[in-house]
């Protein structure tokens, strides 16, 4: 699935679970834009207004990060 983002700087709304498909924004009409997760994690991670496109409910996705173990 992809994360895709409008580009209308009244809107900024940020979809995830997108499919190529999708091409307009459901808040304000526009057309949105694919951004890859290294983009995401590297500028909008903490950005409120993400959605789910299919059930347009708050969508927060999260980054794995690797553990450190010790034996």
């Amino acid at each position: 699935m992809l994360i895709k983002i409008c580009p209308d700087p009244h809107c900024d709304t940020i979809y995830h679970n997108c499919t190529v498909k999708d091409k307009k924004c459901k808040n304000c009409g526009g057309t949105i834009k694919i951004i890859n997760e290294k983009t995401f994690f590297k500028k909008y991670i903490n950005h409120f207004w993400q959605l789910d496109y299919k059930t347009e409910n708050f969508y927060r996705l999260q980054p794995n990060y690797k553990q450190l173990e010790l034996f």
